[in-house]
């Protein structure tokens, strides 16, 4: 590696699937990378925005970010969010990095656009990033963040993979909480998620209706085959027909094995609330014509519900001091890296999309659409595999556009030495200040108790 040595300093913002393989990229090039995460773990979604049930895939892919991480010219900087105990001026003007790459991902829930809903934020209304955090972490004997107690009849609004895993979270925890109360019957969550609700109250001979549940609803603007569930292989009508009708199948497996109800062609676009409480949601009907989605004037409908959450997606949280436009960071440059008005300032990932929920990659659309299709499939083994696949996606486009970016830090000259010392001297301190060590054993000492799914 000491002939491989070049005297750069780049920060990489972020170190979850695209920061860990873009840091590891110019690392084995010989660059000196500072990898500054807003958490204790590096793992984003991985950790925090797919239920905890994913036990398989969240072992495998942080497995590999681990990997990527413990490079010897990676220096882990953990809680350093830019914006909070970091500002991003810093970290241009003062620290001296030649080239500073936004790979932070997309945390911020979008508004639900609903006037003056927000008053009602975790009392009565629920978002999807704040909900999966209390799910994958109430178990944990030292938490301490915020609790809640899923309600029946609660209604989701939302479409794609995300709301599907929102409704799975919900109507396991629902059953589960309702079978040890009515009935003094304690069945693990695993189990629920592999089989699938209906399945285990069939084997004991109970419905939802013994357990005086309901359920919960899934409200969607648009029809269940216009749900983002699958992606057409290409642009032709044939293949965007077949994702159309894979979409439709998908939703009414995990409706059928979980034991949702599903609203389609339906916007939120008011509330209902009596003496302070949250106490329903007005939709307005819409219709798909000509492939446009209208809304049917003068057609709305009331639904009451003890608890709404929202799973309409996530974008990028906002930084001081740089350009975004329509939410999304403010990209110029060829190939859309390069942010606005920094010369030595890129975005990759999310961080540049917004796509905050994870989506399939086109080019695996095939092999995909057989996995679904198949009556036999479990929907738990088709989104592991899916979403391994996907990160795979993600990986090969970070490679790209690191090399891309690359060109940029051959264009400058190396650093002098005390500018390099700077950049070294700051990350130390920083590292001292949060009691950071050495990435194996912070990793192993700040990784949470687990659950334990056995076969």
């Amino acid at each position: 590696m000491e002939n491989n040595f070049k005297k750069n300093y780049v920060a990489v913002i972020g170190g979850s699937v695209s920061g860990s393989q873009a840091a590891n990229i110019l690392a084995e090039k010989g660059y000196s990378v500072v990898v500054f995460e807003m958490n204790d773990l590096p793992y984003g979604k991985i950790e925090d925005g797919l239920p905890k049930w994913h036990v398989n895939l969240r072992d495998k892919q942080e497995k590999s970010i681990d990997q990527k991480l413990s490079h010897p010219n990676i220096y882990f900087v953990p809680r350093a969010k830019i914006g909070r105990d970091i500002e991003f001026e810093e970290i241009l003007n003062d620290w001296g990095f030649s080239i500073i790459i936004f790979a932070n991902g997309a945390w911020k829930d979008r508004a639900l656009p609903i006037e003056g809903i927000d008053k009602f934020i975790n009392n009565g209304l629920v978002y999807q990033n704040t909900l999966l955090y209390w799910y994958n972490h109430k178990h944990e004997p030292d938490y301490k963040g915020l609790k809640f107690e899923l309600k029946d009849r609660s209604i989701v609004i939302g479409g794609g993979l995300s709301s599907l895993d929102v409704m799975k979270l919900g109507m396991i925890e629902l059953v589960q909480n309702a079978l040890k109360k009515e009935k003094g019957i304690d069945i693990d969550m695993f189990t629920f998620e592999k089989k699938g609700i209906a399945k285990v109250l069939n084997e004991i001979g109970l419905t939802l209706k013994d357990l005086n549940l309901y359920g919960m609803t899934l409200v969607y603007r648009r029809n269940a085959t216009d749900m983002p569930l699958k992606s057409p292989k290409d642009n032709t009508e044939e293949n965007i027909n077949k994702a159309r009708e894979v979409s439709d199948k998908l939703l009414k497996k995990y409706a059928e094995n979980f034991l949702f109800h599903f609203i389609p062609l339906s916007s939120p676009i008011d509330k209902v609330e009596e003496n302070g409480k949250l106490k329903g949601i007005v939709f307005q009907k819409n219709e798909i014509i000509n492939g446009k989605l209208q809304t049917k004037k003068e057609d709305t409908f009331v639904l009451e519900t003890p608890m709404l959450i929202s799973s309409i997606g996530s974008l990028p949280e906002m930084i001081n001091g740089l350009t975004y436009q329509n939410s999304l960071l403010k990209m110029v440059g060829k190939n859309g890296y390069q942010v606005d008005g920094f010369p030595n300032v890129f975005a990759i990932g999310n961080a540049v999309t917004g796509k905050g929920n994870i989506r399939e990659s086109k080019k695996h659309g095939v092999l995909m659409t057989n996995k679904i299709i198949d009556d036999h499939m479990k929907t738990s083994d088709f989104f592991e595999e899916w979403l391994s696949v996907y990160n795979e996606g993600i990986e090969e486009d970070v490679m790209e556009q690191v090399c891309e970016i690359e060109n940029e830090i051959l264009a400058k000259d190396s650093m002098s030495d005390s500018v390099f010392q700077n950049i070294s001297d700051r990350t130390k301190a920083y590292q001292e200040k949060v009691g950071y060590g050495n990435y194996q054993e912070w990793i192993r000492t700040k990784t949470p108790v687990r659950l334990e799914n056995i076969e």
